[in-house]
């Protein structure tokens, strides 16, 4: 079984930091980092830079992709809304087959604003374009559509 900091796009489950990312966003500042893993893979990466900015008083959208706290090991994650309804939102990874699970607005810390890779910003696109990825990364073929994709991709660059 693979190391949750390793399969998740996160923070890690070692750090204490989700206090700390609260009370940044709660002063209205953003927080950055590196983060750690491939369940978001293609739009996250690890190594690359993410910028969460706070929620402002709103309320996260199917599409968004959200800083969490996870419940099990109280660690940072960022994962995307596939659902939302009645202040509950349904979070997943793009590149996970599985669901974490329904969380409330309490749970999510605030809204990935930014991502860079080497240095340079990656377009995190229109949130049109967000809420159809939501809606497809649901279903368990898309999800074995971008593996096979990433498998691919790997085997290229280590071809190189």
């Amino acid at each position: 079984m693979d190391h949750p900091s390793r399969s998740n796009a996160s923070l890690g489950d070692n750090y204490p930091v989700a206090g700390l990312m609260r009370a940044v966003l709660e002063k209205g500042k953003a927080f950055r980092f590196e983060a750690r893993g491939m369940s978001m893979d293609p739009l996250i990466r690890d190594g690359d830079v993410v910028t969460v900015s706070s929620l402002d008083a709103g309320e996260p959208r199917t599409g968004d992709v959200v800083a969490f706290v996870h419940p099990v090991t109280g660690g940072v994650r960022i994962h995307r809304v596939v659902k939302s309804a009645a202040g509950s939102y349904r979070l997943k990874g793009d590149n996970v087959a599985g669901e974490d699970g329904l969380f409330s607005r309490d749970a999510i810390l605030g809204r990935v604003s930014r991502v860079e890779r080497n240095g340079r910003d990656r377009r995190l696109g229109p949130w049109l374009h967000s809420a159809a990825l939501a809606r497809l990364s649901r279903s368990l073929w898309f999800t074995r559509l971008l593996r096979r994709a990433r498998r691919g991709r790997a085997g290229r660059e280590g071809s190189a």
